[in-house]
């Protein structure tokens, strides 16, 4: 009982020593806040990446199945497979429960309203592969009547405004389905989204009529729960060797595409769940934005701990001079009686006492900030505030501040009671004590310019590779993601939009520029002999002309003189370069290829630019243009808005497709959807470095205060002798000068280093150079410019009669 009540009258010593200086207390508090709310939240977003697809029983044991088609021209991982595997993998023995999941593209029409919904047609094994408990009704029955649906529990408020759905019927183009069970909602991390689940019979996939593959061949995402025990590599090469084998691969493979490869022309592996999000395979892939990379993830929990230590550092650089102040209050409690253990009990207490106060306020600060750090990070964080967490946060809070107060406990224990009392001691810590604390210093600079120079080369690079220039102007140019429909729909509603007034044009094409969810690769027989693989772009007569793309040599498409039928080609520069032709000119006119099937000819007739179709990421490659008359994606010119155009053509796209759901994007945002990750990146290093040079601008002001403190004799001497206020302040401006270049010594080649890891990912750069770098230096000089500045002014200002009598 006794060391719980001194325990307690220490607290309400440190409170009444916190109450008398609101000054220091305000400064320690809220900048340790500050680092505890930063702290917190990246630490969460850690924990929440790290938890995908956590909430799966049994997880370890389900998989998925992800491919990569290596006939492409960039092939890449994803999640779409053979769905015929699945009956493969049932046969090895080694898989306990399988099930397929279709995408079905058709939203759901509630009333009169069309809601846009990811609905998958799934086997009734997928209820148990991911321990779905219905909400009400009978799971099973909506997984294998063909007329069977099931919402989540959102998607029930969402279409009918409450969860009491059961027998309600929504549209799916022009069938019915009946809601027969009410699902949970999924948790925010996980790899597997699903709005409403139909069984593989459901009516709605049969609507399902276009696709780029014959029956047997369809793909669609594959789950695997293996048997206890069983072996994933075993399964592994079971389903290779089946793909080997598939009507898909085989003429692939033998054909003028496959002669070329020296591995397999189609891949498939296994990933484990809980490793999905982490998956690198994924995570460069066509769907990168879905996954995260587990060395920039783990990086932001050092960066969480960078910001922790450098307000630490601060809060033991503050306390350890406020310590100094008070050696005649230590002396005397050691006068008095008090113990060694008591003394350090008494700087441990406040040390805490500071630590949970800032936790708390850390905490609140973090509540406040979630919804912007969600925004900046693009997720829909959810979890952050349990109470697990919360006194977590409070023990580690708790601990951190006995540990930083360690420090000036011991340098008050050493404090001699009859020299302070005798008026010989001058408060001064001892050299290894100050060379410590302008260490610490030294490592705050350091980090921060780091930080700040990394942060200035990913955003310049980020922000060069949404402005570069992609071939066309964009402005004016409105995507239109087209429902799945007969080809005469698709081209009678562009002939039909190009001529709703504030339209001033329409075009087909397979994929938006700048876009990379449709690829389609042909290869060529050269008439040179040898053959060529390249990426085909299909786009209608009216796409160069409504682009404002200018040919290179020859002649584009028009609408004037080509037909869809019509066997002429464009061929791109670096298609130029790659057949070997010396000039543009030199390739029109020519039949490059020999004759198809048919019996014809492609004649070029033009060359167009290297327009940017994919990345910055990627060099481009060589591209043959193809007529088509119907495809995937409209693109409108129009001055209007986006607002005023949806009500200008909604009628026409009623009257072609009454149950489909208008989607629109101007053609700009499309390029800047690919730097998503970077500009969240920018946003997350740039806070970062925010905080950082705060910590760092707050550290050197605590160094400068005791610097001139401990020099105020050395200064008043100077001006007694006739030193000018310029040479007081060169002076200072030398010791703080030197923190900030050994810090740039340490940070700057680190700095460097990350940025040209990061750099390494582009085919192409900004003009960089070492100006980052530079950026960095400055920002650090100008945090310690205006951290010193107070307390160089002070010393200018400095009365010699009031320093030699202190």
């Amino acid at each position: 009982m006794k060391i719980n009540f001194g325990f307690a009258r220490d607290f309400r010593i440190g409170w009444r020593q916190l109450v008398q200086e609101p000054g220091y207390s305000a400064v320690t508090v809220l900048g340790l806040a500050i680092a505890c709310a930063a702290c917190f939240l990246l630490l969460g977003f850690v924990t929440y990446c790290l938890n995908y697809n956590s909430h799966v029983p049994d997880g370890e044991r389900v998989y998925v199945v992800k491919q990569r088609i290596n006939f492409f021209p960039r092939p890449d991982w994803n999640t779409r497979a053979m769905l015929s595997l699945r009956d493969t993998a049932l046969a090895s023995g080694v898989v306990e429960q399988a099930s397929k999941a279709q995408q079905i593209q058709h939203p759901l029409r509630a009333g009169s309203e069309l809601h846009a919904v990811r609905m998958y047609a799934v086997d009734p094994d997928f209820g148990a592969i991911f321990g779905i408990q219905p909400l009400s009704g009978d799971l099973r029955a909506a997984l294998t009547r063909p007329d069977g649906l099931a919402l989540t529990r959102e998607t029930a408020l969402r279409l009918f405004g409450h969860t009491g759905v059961l027998g309600k019927t929504v549209g799916a183009g022009d069938e019915l389905l009946q809601v027969l069970a009410v699902i949970p909602d999924l948790p925010a991390n996980t790899t597997v989204r699903w709005e409403a689940l139909g069984g593989p019979l459901s009516r709605a996939l049969k609507l399902e009529d276009r696709t780029l593959h014959p029956a047997g061949q369809m793909r669609g995402q594959l789950f695997l729960k293996l048997r206890h025990g069983a072996d994933p590599a075993r399964l592994d090469a079971l389903l290779q060797e089946a793909v080997e084998a598939s009507p898909m691969n085989e003429p692939m493979r033998t054909g003028a595409m496959g002669r070329s490869l020296t591995g397999p022309g189609i891949e498939v592996r296994l990933a484990a769940l809980p490793d999905a999000y982490f998956d690198p395979d994924l995570a460069s892939g066509r769907d990168k934005r879905n996954y995260g990379q587990r060395d920039s993830t783990l990086a932001l929990a050092g960066v969480a701990l960078l910001i922790l230590a450098l307000a630490m550092t601060n809060w033991i650089n503050l306390a350890t001079v406020r310590t100094l102040r008070r050696h005649r209050e230590i002396g005397m409690r050691k006068v008095l009686g008090a113990s060694a253990a008591r003394v350090a009990a008494q700087f441990l207490a406040e040390s805490g006492l500071v630590a949970l106060l800032a936790t708390v306020a850390g905490i609140v600060l973090a509540w406040l900030l979630l919804p912007v750090f969600a925004d900046l990070v693009d997720r829909k964080l959810e979890g952050f505030f349990t109470p697990a967490r919360l006194a977590l946060a409070m023990l580690l809070g708790l601990l951190a501040g006995l540990a930083a107060g360690a420090w000036p406990a011991w340098t008050a224990l050493r404090v001699r009671a009859a020299t302070v009392l005798a008026g010989r001691d001058s408060n001064s810590e001892t050299v290894g004590n100050l060379w410590l604390r302008r260490t610490l210093t030294v490592l705050q600079f350091a980090t921060a310019m780091a930080l700040a120079g990394v942060t200035v080369a990913v955003g310049w690079q980020t922000w060069y590779a949404t402005h570069a220039d992609p071939g066309f102007d964009p402005r004016g140019l409105t995507l239109l993601d087209m429902p799945l429909a007969k080809n005469e729909q698709v081209a009678g509603f562009a002939r039909a939009v190009a001529r709703v007034p504030g339209v001033e044009g329409a075009a087909i094409s397979a994929e938006a520029i700048g876009r990379d969810g449709n690829k389609i690769t042909g290869n060529f027989d050269l008439r040179s002999g040898g053959e060529m693989r390249m990426e085909v772009k299909r786009a209608s007569p009216e796409f160069f002309d409504l682009y404002r793309i200018r040919p290179v040599a020859g002649r584009l498409f028009s609408a004037q003189r080509d037909q869809p039928t019509a066997r002429v080609v464009v061929l791109n520069m670096a298609a130029v370069r790659a057949l070997g032709y010396r000039t543009a000119e030199e390739a029109v006119g020519k039949m490059p290829f020999a004759p198809g099937p048919n019996g014809s000819d492609m004649l070029v007739v033009g060359v167009a630019p290297d327009v940017r179709h994919q990345s910055l990421r990627e060099r481009p490659g060589p591209i043959l243009y193809m007529v088509t008359d119907a495809d995937g994606v409209v693109t409108l010119r129009s001055q209007l808005d986006q607002q005023a155009l949806a009500q200008a053509i909604g009628p026409t796209w009623r009257q072609y497709f009454p149950n489909g759901k208008l989607y629109m994007k101007s053609a700009a945002s499309v390029f800047g959807d690919s730097y998503r990750q970077d500009l969240r990146m920018v946003k997350i290093l740039g806070a970062a470095s925010l905080v950082a040079l705060a910590l760092a601008a707050f550290g050197i002001y605590v160094l400068s205060a005791y610097t001139v403190q401990r020099s105020r004799r050395e200064i008043v001497i100077r001006k007694l002798y006739g030193a000018s206020n310029g040479a007081i302040a060169r002076r200072l401006g030398r010791e703080f000068g030197l923190t900030v270049a050994v810090a740039g010594l340490i940070g700057l080649p680190a700095a460097a280093l990350a940025i040209r890891y990061y750099l390494d990912g582009f085919a192409e750069h900004a003009p960089l150079g070492a100006w980052p770098l530079a950026a960095a230096v400055a920002l650090a000089l100008l945090a310690a410019i205006g951290a010193t500045a107070k307390h160089t002014a002070a010393a200018i200002r400095m009365s010699p009669v009031q320093a030699l009598r202190s």
